[in-house]
């Protein structure tokens, strides 16, 4: 019985969650709103898209992080029940993210892996053609749809890193750090969020912080506190423990240089501090890894 309009099918990830969705017959202005940046690729078909900043025929092959909290006109003017169109939606845990962005940021490597600055993007869109994101999208799809029994989650897990290595090396990353601070509604706020994740081995005052938000002190420290729940000083430190547990994680065993490589001038202060917020001393949590 032919009569499905549009189908979606989700493919549970351990990290987050593949859906293909499929259209069979020509639809005029469907609207499609995004609480997050997902990653999109076109497998079959074609659709037209509309925002007020953006007009993009979305065809097979191209990637595509759509802008969020932006309403999304679409036109699918030549699907069928024997055509379809097909599309993929990729939504990632905004935690597993943050874990694979900062596992990353702790390597030597880091310069090549990553794609230059924040102020290079251009737009709180992204798209591209880049046949090895395009490949790694794909083999995802395939492997979900295949075999979704549960000790093959790791190797769906595999891939889901190396699709978002590959966008980590595009201007796609700056968008995707956003997800990581989703919760700050202020955008100078999160400017400065972006600040200091970017700068954790450096010293980061106040001042830089404020600056880097355009706004006085005063205003930028009542602000960052409401927003983050915590003083500028707290969420510093809170971030800087965070990098050092990552880089215990990954067999860096000599202490004091985790401390001095994850901005802290003190191996006291970093000692004292990491068992103040992890109630567990910094060599006792090395020997979980061992």
């Amino acid at each position: 019985m032919r009569r499905f309009v549009e189908r979606g099918t989700d493919y549970p990830l351990e990290h987050g969650k593949l859906s293909v969705y499929e259209t069979n017959c020509s639809c005029k202005d469907v609207k499609f709103y995004f609480k997050q940046h997902t990653l999109t690729l076109m497998v079959a078909g074609h659709k037209s898209i509309t925002t007020s900043n953006l007009k993009l025929e979305f065809f097979p092959g191209t990637f595509y992080i759509p802008e969020k909290d932006t309403v999304h006109h679409v036109d699918i003017p030549n699907a069928s029940f024997d055509h379809p169109t097909k599309c993929l939606v990729l939504e990632t845990d905004p935690t597993f993210l943050h874990d694979f962005y900062q596992e990353l940021s702790v390597g030597e490597a880091k310069a090549a892996i990553f794609h230059g600055q924040p102020d290079q993007l251009e737009h709180d869109y992204f798209f591209s053609n880049d046949q090895k994101i395009i490949d790694n999208f794909i083999r995802l799809y395939n492997h979900q749809r295949k075999d979704q029994n549960r000790p093959n989650q790791l190797i769906g897990t595999l891939i889901l890193k190396e699709l978002l290595l590959r966008v980590f090396q595009t201007k796609g990353l700056h968008l995707l750090k956003r997800n990581l601070e989703s919760k700050v509604e202020a955008k100078e706020i999160r400017k400065s969020i972006a600040y200091i994740r970017n700068h954790l081995d450096q010293k980061i005052s106040v001042d830089q912080l404020a600056d880097v938000s355009d706004m006085g002190i005063t205003t930028f420290y009542k602000k960052f506190k409401a927003e983050t729940g915590y003083s500028p000083a707290d969420y510093i430190l809170r971030e800087r423990i965070g990098l050092s547990k990552i880089m215990i994680q990954k067999g860096h065993t000599v202490l004091k240089e985790v401390a001095f490589r994850s901005g802290f001038n003190s191996y006291e202060y970093f000692c004292n501090s990491f068992k103040k917020l992890e109630k567990i001393k910094p060599v006792e949590y090395r020997r979980q890894f061992a």
